[in-house]
């Protein structure tokens, strides 16, 4: 599928080279869309992987300390609401129980039936 463009230049665009993508930016839509199709399959077909040309999908991102501090800022406060939120269910719970506790040891005194509300 690759014959209908120039190879080196098809190669040096998988590769990442600047230089190539210079020479590709005033075609046509139509035809660099044609010749990243090509590009593509070549990529896959030959697993390249294209080096920084400042213009890759394949390229990761580098990430600043500021936004790991960030990163940790925000899992620390969010680790501590939810074990803020768990204490506070706890504490509800706890006292609802006492309540319940409190309300069967009444009526065992008072002489009804656990189940028996009135």
């Amino acid at each position: 599928m690759m014959s209908e463009f120039n190879q080196e230049l098809v190669r040096a665009l998988a590769n990442g080279d600047q230089q190539a993508h210079e020479q590709i930016k005033g075609l046509p839509l139509p035809v660099r869309m044609s010749l990243g199709m090509d590009v593509d399959e070549l990529r896959r077909t030959e697993n390249i992987v294209p080096m920084n040309s400042g213009f890759s999908i394949y390229e990761q991102k580098k990430v600043t300390q500021e936004e790991q501090d960030a990163l940790a800022n925000a899992l620390a406060k969010r680790n501590r609401l939810l074990r803020e939120a768990e204490e506070q269910k706890e504490k509800i719970r706890q006292e609802f129980l006492e309540k319940e506790v409190k309300a069967q040891v009444e009526r065992a005194r008072a002489g009804l039936a656990m189940n028996d509300r009135r």
